[in-house]
C-alpha cells in the first residue's frame, strides 16, 4: 500500500513528511462535526472536499476511477483560541491494505456549498523529540513518519505541544 498516494489527493495536503500512521484504527468511536455534509479545507490545495455523513465519520467521494473513497473520522481533542479542535483519522485504503493518518480540525465561520468549513491541518511527527517518542507511544517509522501505538500519547502530545500553534491562524494557513 502507498498511502501517501491517497492522502495527497483525497485531503489536498501537498506535504506529508512527519506525517502520523497506524496499522489499526484508534479512535473508537467519532462524533458527528455537524448536521450534514462538512467542507475539509487545507490552504495550500484548493477547493475544499465535501464529506458526506457516513456511520460514526464522513466519506469523502473518490475523484478517480478505480481510487478508494476516503473514510474521516472525528474526536475532540482540545479547544484553543475559544474554538474546538478535532482529532481525526483518515482511513486509507488500497485493495486489502489499510491504514490510518492522523489529523486535525477546527470550524471556521464560513461555509462551501452550504456545507460548514472545517480547515484541516497535519501535525508533524519531525516536532516530536526522538527522546520524548516513548513517552507518547510512538515508533519512528522512517525519518519522516511515526507509528501511533497509543491514541492517548499522541492526544497528550498534540495538547501540550500544539496548543499555541492551535491558536494560531497562521499555523491553520500554512503561513508559518
Amino acid at each position: 500500500m502507498k498511502p501517501h498516494v491517497y492522502v495527497i489527493p483525497l485531503l489536498a495536503l501537498s506535504v506529508l513528511s512527519g506525517c502520523f500512521m497506524s496499522a489499526e484504527p484508534r479512535i473508537k468511536t467519532g462524533v458527528m462535526l455537524a448536521r450534514g455534509p462538512v467542507a475539509f479545507c487545507t490552504p495550500d490545495e484548493p477547493p475544499c472536499k465535501i464529506g458526506y455523513p457516513s456511520g460514526d465519520g464522513y466519506v469523502i467521494p473518490s475523484e478517480e476511477e478505480g481510487e478508494e473513497d476516503l473514510h474521516l473520522r472525528f474526536e475532540a481533542l482540545t479547544e484553543a483560541a475559544g474554538v474546538p479542535v478535532y482529532l481525526g483519522e483518515a482511513e486509507l485504503s488500497d485493495g486489502d491494505d489499510t491504514a490510518w493518518s492522523y489529523i486535525v480540525a477546527r470550524p471556521t465561520s464560513a461555509s462551501v456549498d452550504g456545507a460548514p468549513r472545517y480547515e484541516i491541518a497535519m501535525p508533524s511527527c519531525s516536532d516530536l523529540d526522538k527522546a520524548r517518542d516513548d513517552q507518547f507511544g510512538m515508533v519512528r517509522t522512517d525519518a519522516y513518519s511515526c507509528t501511533v501505538t497509543d491514541l492517548a500519547g499522541l492526544r497528550e502530545f498534540l495538547i501540550t505541544d500544539y496548543a499555541e500553534k492551535f491558536a494560531d491562524p497562521a499555523w491553520w494557513s500554512d503561513e508559518n
